[in-house]
């Protein structure tokens, strides 16, 4: 992870920070940028949340450690999405971990200034509480499709929101229990996929075919 400044975002990155800046207006000289290598933790689950996050670009996994040291795959976030907004709002007591699937940049505010700011900030807290509800009907809407189509539909469309530059590389394990489907379940699909061309076995994991991943995965839109 590195500090950087506005003149090392990209374009993008720029037009997201220009039209997101107005959120953070009372505390827009404490905003910072930060970029983050694949694989690279936004925030580790052991260590205290001393950031609210709001990612310009790249994509995340949020992963809950169960006491046994099991893993388990809580939710993904892109760009334009909040990172730690429950830890702001005391909601959520113990962070998750926060591992970036590709590179990550992101903008930053002290925790503490956040809270000593931005909860009193109407319009910032009238934003937060429209994300908070969006991301709940999100959730509600994803389980819903778990129990109404079926895996090559909903595999198709995780590999698609876990990849990274063309491969996906995700644990089993991990992804099973994501997708509630049994292991044995998950590798079939796995293998009729392979088969069928849709994705190939690399040393950097599997290649995929997103065009032909997205034919299956548009079901679900």
């Amino acid at each position: 992870m590195i500090k950087i400044s506005m003149e090392d975002l990209n374009e993008k990155e720029k037009a997201i920070y220009d039209q997101y800046l107005y959120l953070f207006e009372t505390v827009k000289e404490h905003v910072t940028c930060y970029k983050y290598n694949q694989k690279d933790m936004i925030i580790d689950s052991e260590k205290n949340l001393d950031h609210l996050y709001f990612l310009l670009s790249g994509k995340a996994k949020i992963t809950l450690i169960h006491e046994d040291g099991k893993r388990s795959i809580v939710h993904f976030v892109g760009p334009e999405e909040f990172i730690g907004e429950l830890t702001l709002i005391d909601v959520e007591q113990s962070p998750k971990d926060v591992t970036c699937l590709s590179e990550c940049v992101c903008m930053a505010v002290c925790m503490d200034v956040a809270r000593e700011y931005l909860l009193s900030d109407a319009q910032f807290m009238l934003i937060m509480s429209r994300y908070i509800g969006k991301k709940l009907l999100d959730r509600t809407w994803f389980h819903s499709k778990q129990q109404s189509f079926e895996l090559r539909y909903r595999l198709a469309a995780y590999i698609l929101l876990a990849e990274n530059d063309g491969y996906y590389d995700e644990r089993h394990t991990e992804t099973a229990e994501f997708l509630g489907v049994s292991y044995r379940h998950l590798l079939q699909t796995l293998q009729e996929f392979k088969a069928q061309a849709l994705m190939k076995k690399t040393k950097k994991g599997y290649e995929i075919n997103r065009d032909g991943l997205y034919e299956i995965a548009k079901h679900l839109e």
